[in-house]
């Protein structure tokens, strides 16, 4: 775990990000395949609620009728 300095050079300001450190970060984040795992997982829930919400729903045809068992496979 890394330590956080409560003393910082006079040249870093609070208001400014650290470019340098967010890309080390990223790198390390991008090279964890735990990150791609994420990933793949959030692409493909996405992609079933697309594809709920773009699918067509039950037709308005005729409307089915349940077909009852016939005599070798009555209970």
């Amino acid at each position: 775990m890394q330590r956080l300095h409560l003393h910082k050079p006079v040249w870093i300001h609070a208001h400014k990000p650290d470019w340098h450190l967010f890309g080390i970060r990223m790198e390390r984040l991008i090279h964890d395949p735990r990150f791609w795992a994420a990933v793949a997982l959030a692409v493909l829930l996405g992609a079933m609620i697309a594809l709920a919400i773009f699918s067509p729903g039950t037709s308005t045809g005729t409307p089915m009728t349940p077909i009852y068992p016939y005599p070798p496979y009555m209970v």
